[in-house]
């Protein structure tokens, strides 16, 4: 039986990553480090942030050592358990949202017009929304209560959830009409745009940190290479 692909233990590998390109690497940590400081947001905040983003980049090694750091500076397996919750939301809300997508051509194609012209990313998708609602029928009102309790103060407040880790996480499922919603509603809550400016770096880590963990991967694959000359 092989091995499986995903080690426990990829320190040996990290530590090659390190030593192949040390001056680099000391400019992503110093990068990472900085990005991770108490600011606007707090520390807590952001690894709990970093571990909701986390789960939408599916990087094992990443939602592993942000569950650890959340844990280390003070979050609470409620507060966890919480921002998964919102990681889920936002991983729905991309198909939920490009569904319009589906809506609006099929439209289109059943009347016979051109869906080659315009835009795929239309700004306004409330009709087509309103449709899918309609045809969900009682889909939408289960679906709609879990929204409304995913964001409701809890262990973590609305304005976190949605205004900061919901952005971050919208960021990184690609999903602009999940950008434009969380900051509308991170307004309503009071969120600042230096609180999102850090919640948008700490998405940019999360989304270079899957790379730079699955490189653990790379390295041992460059490791147990064998040219045909050394055979």
């Amino acid at each position: 039986m092989s091995e499986g692909i995903y080690k426990d233990n990829i320190s040996e590998y990290m530590i090659k990553l390190k030593n192949l390109v040390p001056e680099l690497n000391d400019a992503w940590m110093g990068y990472h480090n900085e990005v991770f400081k108490d600011g606007a947001i707090s520390n807590k905040d952001k690894q709990l942030i970093a571990m909701a983003c986390a789960h939408i980049t599916g990087c094992p090694y990443c939602i592993r050592a942000r569950t650890k750091s959340s844990k280390a500076q003070g979050a609470t397996d409620e507060q966890i358990a919480e921002a998964v919750f919102i990681a889920m939301r936002l991983a729905m809300g991309q198909p939920y949202a490009f569904g319009s997508i589906a809506f609006e051509n099929y439209d289109l194609m059943k009347a016979k017009k051109d869906v080659t012209e315009g835009y795929f990313i239309s700004k306004n998708i409330a009709p087509q929304i309103q449709e899918f609602h309609q045809l969900s029928g009682e889909t939408h009102e289960k679906f709609s209560a879990f929204h409304e309790m995913v964001y409701e103060d809890g262990h973590l407040s609305k304005k976190l959830k949605k205004g900061l880790m919901g952005l971050a996480c919208a960021l990184l499922a690609k999903c602009p009409w999940c950008i434009r919603s969380c900051v509308r509603d991170g307004l309503k809550e009071g969120v600042t745009k230096e609180e999102i400016t850090e919640a948008i770096n700490v998405a940019m880590v999360m989304s270079a940190g899957a790379c730079w963990a699955h490189a653990g991967i790379s390295m041992e694959a460059a490791d147990k290479f064998v040219t045909k000359d050394k055979k």
